[in-house]
């Protein structure tokens, strides 16, 4: 009975926070199948991403009530602003209560931009069934119902706690993690322009996602087009704009539709030029320069040398890729069968037979299956960032006692420098910890950080083949 019931609390904990499903059997109507979420368990590790995004973004108040919405999994929006207020006036040195209708504002502002969704709720003959059938209306899912401010204002003058029963209690509210993808995916290309270019080519192509956002679906393949005067009036009425970019507006244009990323493709004349972004045409094309960038890394120039020329060419043989790689015939095999072994390569025999009796003659192409490989290196991204997750814990756990001491050292030497004690007696303090445990914590934070940045790039690279091979199933 005790397991069953941890089970329980188990599954309502992850009902809560969007990371379990559960629908009827199609064996039996009466009995409920749970099905983890694996990508809202992913998004996991890209929480601190969004609330940065959204900082960046909108601001602060934005920011903590995405944190709010983010600890508490699923809730009404009269809750999440009332408890966002309550994080604000701690935070408040002077305990000032911000106005709950700013908050308000705030969540508004979040739901028109789709980065929060309502919850699907009891359909109407869920009564009727032992499995409770939830939907949602799509023309409610972004709507944010009319709030009682006054009552949230009142509790939070008497220091309350907990909100209670509210105005719109059975209205519940859960981040869109698929609105974040999609903004992460822009942030990725803005970055591909920034580097392929220059700073000002990444402001002038975040100034065309803006575009695109507005008038296409995300989902589709290929965005609507946009004309070249639409583009233009759009950077002459903003007001970030360098004036770099609106004076070399033209050449900017022409070098990111020219280039052979593919971040932009031409597709007519008219109106001075029809511009759309091919989401398959990019990813594909950032896909393969991650590729390219791991077998550099793991095998060497001459096998990237190998590995493009099948990409390019489709199916080579043997004696075909030394002769036009110009590698010896050794080192060429030697690097093919490194790449067919780690599934870079892949390979397809032809047969062909002269006649009835004679002996079959036969050919073996190396080529390059693109959708089998970026499975095959999103897997390893997967194990590389578990990876880099487990040894920082590990790290951290290990010398949590240290770590302990060293930041409560910090904090006592900081609040006394604050209070001029003079730099003698702060020294003594200071040696209070010896040069070994210094130079042990400063190897562990610079650990720390590296692992860290490696787990923000191994995510990139996980998003870039998530996205490449969504968009190439499409087209």
């Amino acid at each position: 009975m005790y397991i069953c019931f941890k089970v329980k609390k188990a599954l309502v904990v992850m009902i809560q926070h969007n990371l379990v499903k559960f629908e009827a059997s199609e064996r039996s109507n009466n009995i409920a199948e749970y099905s983890i979420i694996h990508h809202n368990v992913y998004c996991l590790l890209r929480y601190p991403k969004y609330l940065y995004m959204i900082k960046r973004i909108y601001g602060t108040s934005e920011e903590i009530l995405l944190e709010i919405l983010l600890n508490l999994g699923q809730a009404s929006a009269s809750n999440v602003i009332f408890q966002s207020a309550n994080r604000l006036k701690e935070a408040n040195d002077d305990g000032e209560i911000l106005d709950p209708s700013a908050l308000y504002e705030s969540f508004l502002k979040l739901a028109q931009d789709h980065f929060v969704i309502r919850c699907p709720k009891l359909a109407g003959n869920a009564n009727m069934q032992k499995v409770p059938i939830l939907e949602v209306d799509e023309k409610e899912k972004f709507t944010v119902p009319h709030l009682e401010i006054g009552p949230i204002a009142k509790l939070l003058k008497e220091n309350a706690t907990q909100l209670g029963d509210h105005c719109d209690s059975e209205i519940i509210w859960r981040v869109n993690h698929e609105r974040f993808d999609v903004e992460l995916r822009y942030v990725i290309l803005v970055n591909a322009a920034a580097r392929r270019v220059d700073a000002t080519a990444g402001e002038l192509y975040h100034l065309i996602l803006k575009l695109w956002r507005e008038c296409s679906n995300p989902d589709s393949p290929v965005t609507n087009a946009l004309s070249f005067n639409a583009i233009k009036d759009a950077v002459r009425k903003n007001e970030g704009s360098s004036p770099l970019l609106l004076e070399h507006f033209e050449q900017y244009l022409r070098v990111l539709y020219e280039d052979s990323s593919s971040l932009i493709s031409k597709i007519g004349d008219a109106g001075g030029g029809q511009f759309v972004l091919n989401y398959a045409t990019v990813f594909e094309n950032l896909a393969c320069a991650s590729l390219d960038s791991t077998i550099l890394e793991r095998f060497g120039s001459k096998a990237l040398r190998l590995f493009r020329l099948t990409r390019i060419q489709k199916f080579m043989e043997q004696d075909q890729m030394q002769s036009v790689a110009m590698i010896p015939a050794k080192e060429a095999k030697m690097f093919t069968y490194k790449l067919l072994e780690h599934n870079f390569l892949q390979i397809k025999e032809l047969k062909k037979g002269t006649s009835n009796f004679a002996p079959v003659k036969s050919f073996i192409l190396f080529h390059v299956d693109l959708p089998q490989v970026v499975r095959t290196s999103l897997e390893a991204c997967y194990k590389g960032l578990f990876n880099a997750v487990v040894r920082q814990k590990h790290e951290l756990t290990d010398n949590k006692r240290l770590l302990d001491k060293h930041a409560r050292l910090e904090t006592l030497l900081e609040s006394l420098r604050g209070e001029g004690l003079p730099e003698e007696e702060l020294a003594y303090l200071s040696d209070s910890m010896t040069a070994a445990e210094k130079s042990l914590v400063a190897r562990i934070h610079s650990m720390s950080d590296h692992l860290t940045l490696g787990q923000t790039q191994a995510d990139d690279t996980i998003l870039i083949f998530e996205s490449y091979l969504k968009f190439s199933s499409m087209a």
